[in-house]
């Protein structure tokens, strides 16, 4: 028995090493460039051979493989295969327009991509006759079943804007219709896990599966939409919540009470909502979406098991509402202020246990119960954390937890406080006082913290302001803050003053407030500039865009103010928004030839996300002009210099042809061939000949023969034991 679909990094493979898809490591070399290379072997290792990666957590766990439904068929991707898959996926985009320009063109619409990750529950099974005449129908799964019928319900499946743009595509992908104040279209794509499983079912193994599959499309996703079974639902939104560490990106938890292709279904409108919001929203978060309602995963509990109100979040107001609008509490959203990409934490400590005290308890019970390897307990008392205090039986067996110290969970749920406590015990780079200080710390929003040194107030210019205006209602107010603050936010960020944006995020002074009662905006302006920064933390949005849906971040990164950016990505300002014009951060950052702010970004977890042709287009321009700088920013924010413009033409076939020497000792350096060919059959290396550049020729041979070098020595390696 072996386990599909366990995600290794590739840099910690030694050369050689098969790994649980049959899959070998072995160098190589292109074009004279020494890389990594994957070898497929006749048949994967089992789990018992020495090169194989360790067991699963749980031994009940069941390897899974992943299916996807082209349109037609269905067909089986491994894990590897996956990553590739998600990919290329991408470049099959065909290209949109930037934005609409009317109400009646909502084919202009910019799409949104959604991922998502089918692993089983109600919301995808078939109504089968439940037999011997009994007259009722019953649910069981059936694997292709979700994925051909959805493209039959109009609700979630345009299947003529699909066709009319995906037809050549190699696998379809679904289309939600426009929806009314939406900004995008949102294109999703659906996997099946194989076999499908009832929730009941779920072990920690397919929770890191699902983890590593989300970490290996996410940079080709805007979002991610899981479905799932009820039943251990809320487990699973809270495990991920505290396993995907950095999150900058949606993901949303959803399942039903009623199958999705039922005429009465709660299962399309959870699908379409989680949909909705997975690709429209700037929510950073594990969120469970159920019944109109938008709750964040660690504080979700499962309260009803046949109402269609099936969650709740009993200790925290929603994330949003679905009403006529959406409505968006954003101040709430749980923002990582960790400047750091995405990453997944799959180690977790299962030596855990949930003890619920209650009256009469044995000794018995409690003793067997913290026996080894029980390495953290979960203690649920009553009241406020009461014990029986005539049981000194119990309280002597408990006493090794009071001699370590009892942990306050606040109002943590029980799911969250035992996903929490399995993810900080499998920090095995956490010594013991930092995995208690953990356990205390609000890491990913799943436990409510007074802390008297921020406030969650609001500017209190905002009421002000309103009143002068004579507005009363609280939707005009709101529509004054996100009208009025975003250009704040931008003017600041332009002008590198990162003092100011901390004032709009912390002050609450009177002399703002009585600047706007007065309508003396000079002196609104003036106070705001000098009037020193309080210690109160106000609740302000700084993701909150302006009308072209640039936030600070773009405007900062465009006029390469790296004060600015530093401090927008410490307060966890989204890196992957997308202005009108399709631009992200990084992008801006790398257009600004403001290397030092590329690097900051990309730290944080930016990426390129443009197709490759106007990549290549953008390459060659650099090159064409000598353009070194950006050619290095091209490279500082993880471009591959390789890519081609339209006619297949690298950057080095126009630096050669504009004799761009410097350009061409640079593209040398970053291995690009210069005998690749383009459309017309001109290769770098030709087009030098033919123009007699034969200083240009000696820099690509001299390059070359650096390169063979190199890789004779890399050959020349011991390969690993």
């Amino acid at each position: 028995m072996f386990k599909l679909g366990k995600i290794a990094k590739i840099p910690t493979f030694k050369i050689g090493e098969v790994d649980e898809e049959g899959e070998e490591r072995v160098w190589t070399q292109t074009h004279g460039v020494p890389h990594y290379a994957i070898r497929k072997m006749s048949s994967p290792p089992t789990m018992m051979s020495a090169t194989s990666p360790k067991r699963p957590l749980d031994e009940s766990h069941t390897p899974k493989l992943l299916k996807i439904h082209d349109g037609n068929i269905m067909r089986n991707v491994s894990a590897t295969e996956f990553g590739a898959f998600t990919e290329n996926l991408v470049h099959d985009l065909h290209e949109t327009k930037t934005a609409p320009t009317s109400i009646d063109a909502p084919s202009a619409l910019p799409e949104a991509r959604v991922l998502c990750l089918y692993t089983g529950g109600t919301i995808g099974m078939r109504s089968h006759d439940g037999g011997y005449g009994s007259g009722f129908s019953v649910y069981s799964p059936q694997a292709g079943y979700l994925p051909a019928v959805l493209r039959t319900i109009p609700p979630l499946n345009d299947t003529a804007f699909i066709e009319k743009n995906f037809s050549s595509s190699p696998v379809k992908p679904y289309s939600l219709p426009p929806v009314r104040l939406m900004k995008k279209r949102v294109v999703y794509w659906i996997v099946e896990y194989e076999p499908l499983l009832d929730s009941c079912d779920m072990t920690f193994d397919d929770w890191i599966r699902v983890a590593t599959d989300i970490r290996k499309a996410y940079h080709n996703y805007d979002g991610f939409v899981v479905l799932h079974g009820t039943d251990t639902l809320a487990y699973t939104a809270s495990a991920l919540s505290f396993m995907m560490e950095n999150l900058g990106k949606p993901v949303i938890i959803t399942g039903s009470q009623i199958p999705v292709a039922e005429v009465r279904s709660d299962g399309m409108e959870n699908l379409i909502g989680a949909l909705i919001i997975a690709g429209n929203f700037d929510i950073p978060e594990v969120c469970v979406y159920f019944n109109n309602k938008l709750m964040r995963g660690n504080r979700t509990i499962k309260l009803d098991n046949s109402a269609l109100e099936a969650f709740d979040s009993p200790n925290m107001q929603p994330l949003a509402r679905m009403a006529i609008k959406i409505q968006v509490n954003y101040d709430s959203i749980f923002r990582s202020t960790n400047i750091n990409p995405f990453t997944v934490h799959d180690n977790l400590c299962r030596d855990v246990g949930l003890l619920r005290i209650f009256p009469s308890m044995s000794i018995e019970s409690v003793r067997a119960f913290l026996q080894p390897p029980t390495k953290g307990v979960i203690l649920q008392t009553f009241g406020a954390g009461n014990m029986p205090t005539k049981r000194k039986d119990i309280i002597d067996a408990l006493k090794i937890l009071y001699d370590i110290g009892v942990i306050p969970g606040s109002d943590m749920t029980s799911e969250a406080a035992m996903a929490k406590m399995c993810y900080v015990l499998g920090k095995d780079e956490w010594d013991h006082e930092t995995k208690r200080m953990m356990l205390q710390t609000n890491l990913r929003g799943e436990m409510t913290v007074t802390n008297e040194a921020i406030g969650t107030r609001e500017l209190d210019i905002i009421p002000h302001i309103a009143k002068c205006l004579r507005l009363s209602s609280g939707n005009e107010v709101q529509l004054i803050r996100d009208t009025i603050l975003p250009p704040l936010f931008c003017n600041a960020a332009k002008t590198n003053k990162p003092e100011i944006l901390k004032k709009i995020k912390a002050d609450t002074s009177s002399e703002l407030a009585e600047a706007v009662e007065e309508e003396n905006w000079e002196e609104f302006v003036d106070t705001l500039v000098d009037t020193p920064s309080t210690a109160n933390e106000a609740g302000v949005n700084f993701s909150n865009p302006d009308y072209n849906l640039r936030t600070a971040l773009h405007v900062a990164a465009s006029n390469g103010n790296l004060e600015a950016v530093r401090y927008l990505l410490g307060i966890g300002v989204n890196v992957h928004a997308k202005d009108l014009f399709g631009y992200n951060p990084l992008l801006c950052a790398v257009k600004a030839k403001a290397r030092k702010c590329v690097e900051e970004i990309r730290q944080a977890g930016g990426i390129i996300d443009i197709p490759q042709f106007k990549l290549g287009v953008d390459l060659c321009l650099a090159a064409a002009h000598g353009d070194i700088e950006q050619l290095r920013c091209w490279a500082a924010a993880g471009s591959e210099l390789i890519e081609t413009d339209y006619d297949k033409r690298t950057a080095l076939h126009v630096a050669v042809t504009h004799y761009q020497i410097e350009a061409v000792k640079y593209l040398m350096e970053h291995g690009l061939d210069p005998n690749v060919v383009d459309d017309f059959g001109t290769t770098p290396m030709s087009e030098a000949k033919r123009k007699n550049f034969k200083d240009i020729i000696d820099v690509m041979n001299a390059a070359i023969e650096k390169r063979d070098s190199a890789s004779a020595e890399v050959f020349k390696m011991e390969e690993p034991k």
